[in-house]
């Protein structure tokens, strides 16, 4: 069967949907924070967060005195990520965080960052070459020199599976009054190196005597170190190292996530 193609229009309308809940389906993220503040630390204190969406890690980040650019596709999670940075700003004044909304193959922002990075496997939704060129080329065009960029990325599997569908209830508490679950199944196809999630999100809003749903498929390219690597040094990107440590996001405390790192 042929798969069908997700478009970059396709991921924006996903994330609108998701934007409200996406957050209670994360535990507490300060473990996440603590490795990219250690990690950040060594390059300098201006930071880029590409596809940062409600910017929860952003904004853990500018409370420990980094100065963060957050940006993002999606207006539904920047609208969230706004709406977090206002709260925030009420209990501590100092907080230098600014959100854009943009897509990361284009933009265009008058400065320069010690370091920039894409966390929780986001980078994987670039499958074509020619958008994963211009992701990383206008990452590199906006670092320092000297400066970092850093990529969250999901193991490469050795076969192909197919996961049958499973529940997955928040791993926060949401707000009084809503219940969210989603169900969600995977596939991986080992010719395309291809992830294949398709998830269906139920809200169930108790004052309105309805669930509301949504639907939808995200398609994640997969990589393996030679393939990362390769690609890094192609924009010209040198001191390439990998971190295999997947200490750093709780979420997935059993799975082999790791981090490439390369300087400009």
């Amino acid at each position: 069967m042929t798969m069908r193609q997700v478009r970059p229009a396709d991921i924006r309308d996903i994330y609108a949907l998701r934007a409200e809940t996406i957050d209670y389906f994360f535990p507490d993220r300060e473990e996440e924070i603590d490795f990219w503040a250690d990690l950040i630390g060594d390059y300098g204190e201006d930071v880029l967060h590409l596809l940062c969406g409600t910017a929860e890690i952003s904004m853990g980040l500018a409370k420990r005195g980094f100065n963060v650019t957050g940006l993002d596709l999606t207006e539904e999670m920047i609208y969230v990520a706004e709406d977090k940075v206002e709260e925030e700003k009420e209990n501590q004044e100092e907080l230098n965080i600014e959100l854009v909304n943009d897509d990361a193959r284009y933009f265009n922002i008058n400065k320069k960052f010690n370091f920039s990075f894409i966390s929780t496997g986001d980078f994987h939704h670039f499958k074509d070459r020619e958008d994963i060129n211009s992701v990383l080329a206008k990452t590199y065009a906006h670092l320092r020199s000297g400066g970092a960029v850093a990529l969250e990325l999901f193991p490469l599997p050795d076969e192909d599976f197919h996961r049958e569908e499973k529940k997955f209830d928040p791993m926060r508490a949401p707000p009084n009054g809503m219940d969210i679950w989603k169900t969600n199944q995977t596939s991986y196809h080992l010719d395309s190196q291809i992830l294949e999630i398709k998830e269906e999100l139920f809200v169930d809003r108790r004052d309105k005597g309805e669930v509301e749903t949504g639907e939808y498929e995200i398609q994640l390219k997969l990589f393996s170190k030679g393939e990362i690597k390769e690609i890094l040094q192609e924009q010209g990107f040198e001191n390439i190292e990998f971190l295999d440590n997947h200490e750093f996001t709780p979420y997935l405390k059993d799975s082999d996530t790791l981090v490439v790192t390369g300087e400009r």
